[in-house]
């Protein structure tokens, strides 16, 4: 087994690992993401404004069999990174995994990084015995923190979005004004969204791991537009806009892929402290999922996750019926550094 750079211009290794991604993902996910080979490439080859991505390939007789992706922050959180592992089914317990593992180490390391970060997949009750965090243990991972992985079967009972929407539109009074936007929020807004974006890995629980607030810029989000609107996603934006200051006081994304047809994927959602207890986090949400309805009526379903510490989005999200399907485990890796 040889463990080699992932060249992002080589067409042909990139459509074997689509292969080798789809396999494990099969197996290891209890909803697996559904993706199109374009959508894979494209993925693969994106690097987000302010963040470096390095990969490897796990190769054996000339073939892929596992690979593993690791994401530098390059403005904030400068002692964390980002990895990703996936193995092929037929290739596991072979020591690819391991092999990857320790590619990852060494670059984060070459890096000066301090801290090692994955997210784990396991069914609902296999957080203490699975597999795979047994492998993360035992390579000197420990879990920092757990997310809960939500789906919303739609479309949603109309008597239970139109008693949200009304008990959020009592809350909220005439304070706040609530819009829904397609790919992109009006550039007045942008800045708005950008600033609840980034504070958005400060106020969601991280276990005890404690990040910086990131620095996504108004031009970062048009690139992250841009890239959605190349693999063909559509993303949908509510805000809500606090009147007096014209601050954006809340947000929530929903991003619908082209690969598969059925779902649809949940991304951040905040409040902004001070506009706390006026419903706004299922006032944004409601006015998604009713653009949602109108745009894509034939999706049958929304994913989301959230840290189990978060009681505020749980509940909102139970509110609305979204049902637990599996359960994310973030892992860690601390190191010295050099």
């Amino acid at each position: 087994m040889d463990i080699i750079p992932l060249d992002h211009d080589d067409d042909v290794m990139l459509k074997e690992l689509f292969g080798v991604a789809t396999r494990s993902e099969s197996v290891s996910r209890v909803q697996p993401i559904q993706r199109t080979e374009e959508e894979f490439l494209k993925m693969v080859r994106f690097q987000f404004p302010g963040e470096r991505q390095e990969g490897a390939v796990a190769v054996v007789d000339g073939s892929p069999v596992g690979w593993a992706l690791v994401f530098f922050p390059e403005r904030d959180n400068l002692d964390k990174c980002w990895s990703h592992v996936e193995v092929d089914p037929q290739h596991r317990r072979q020591g690819v995994g391991s092999a990857l593992v320790e590619w990852l180490e060494e670059r984060a390391r070459a890096a000066g990084r301090e801290m090692l970060l994955a997210e784990v997949f396991v069914p609902v009750g296999d957080r203490q015995s699975h597999a795979d965090r047994e492998f993360a243990l035992q390579r000197g991972f420990s879990v920092s923190s757990v997310e809960i992985v939500r789906s919303l079967p739609l479309p949603v009972e109309p008597q239970v979005m139109d008693h949200h929407e009304r008990r959020a539109a009592e809350a909220m009074g005439d304070a706040y004004e609530l819009s829904v936007y397609v790919d992109g929020v009006p550039h007045e807004l942008r800045q708005g969204v950008c600033d609840a974006s980034n504070r958005l890995i400060l106020d969601a629980p991280t276990g005890d791991v404690e990040f910086e607030p990131e620095s996504m810029t108004v031009e970062d989000y048009q690139t992250m537009l841009d890239h959605q609107r190349d693999t063909g996603r559509t993303v949908i934006t509510a805000v809500a806009v606090h009147r007096e200051t014209g601050v954006v006081a809340a947000y929530t994304d929903l991003s619908v892929p082209t690969g598969d047809p059925h779902v649809v994927f949940q991304w951040g959602t905040l409040v902004l402290p001070e506009h706390r207890g006026h419903r706004l986090g299922m006032a944004v949400k409601v006015a998604n999922l009713r653009e949602l309805a109108r745009l894509a009526p034939e999706r049958r379903s929304v994913q989301t996750m959230n840290d189990e510490q978060n009681p505020w989005m749980v509940q909102i999200n139970k509110d609305l019926g979204f049902a637990i399907i599996e359960e994310a485990l973030t892992m860690k890796k601390s190191f010295l550094a050099g």
